[in-house]
């Protein structure tokens, strides 16, 4: 019961930011010419996406958000779209900083079903940080167990992850 009203209250909520489409749409030109490409980006949170992607072929998309060190602002820093360095709107820091979980199919592309949450480090503890799973997904398809195969994914990711501190180190 407690799944279903979780699913209840945040399909409710605009999660619209996250997915290809929607995030071009909702950003400006000068936005976009500070995104830098997930290829580029050497870092150790980069590292984990990749690795999740290659293993996960249920997922569309992942994107890790956090406030950089010396940054005020909340950004993706780690994803398999071109998109690090991404300003987080509302519901991504929301997430980042309230510890809420959002999970909705996409409305203006339905083959897409999104989980965003706090992640969590190999201690146990929520960081102020999120991560973004998008499945693959077609109505009937059952939103519960993608919520709970999303906490499996970022329960195992937490594993690797000993502090925030440490999605920033450079990899080579």
């Amino acid at each position: 019961m407690k799944h279903y009203r979780l699913l209840a209250f945040v399909a409710l909520s605009s999660f619209s930011t996250f997915l290809a489409g929607t995030a071009l749409a909702d950003s400006t030109p000068e936005e976009r010419a500070t995104w830098r490409k997930a290829a580029d980006n050497k870092i150790y949170a980069q590292k984990l996406v990749d690795e999740l992607m290659a293993s996960h072929p249920e997922l569309l998309v992942i994107g890790l958000h956090a406030t950089a060190p010396g940054s005020s602002d909340e950004r993706m820093i780690a994803s398999n779209l071109d998109r690090i360095g991404k300003k987080d709107d509302d519901d991504d820091v929301g997430v980042s900083t309230e510890h809420k979980t959002i999970c909705a199919p996409n409305l203006k592309e339905p083959f897409k079903f999104e989980v965003l949450m706090p992640l969590k480090d190999a201690s146990g503890n929520v960081l102020d940080a999120a991560v973004g799973f998008v499945f693959k997904y077609k109505a009937g398809d059952d939103e519960v167990k993608m919520h709970a195969h999303a906490v499996e994914i970022r329960d195992a990711l937490a594993n690797k992850i000993p502090t925030l501190a440490s999605l920033f180190k450079a990899q080579d």
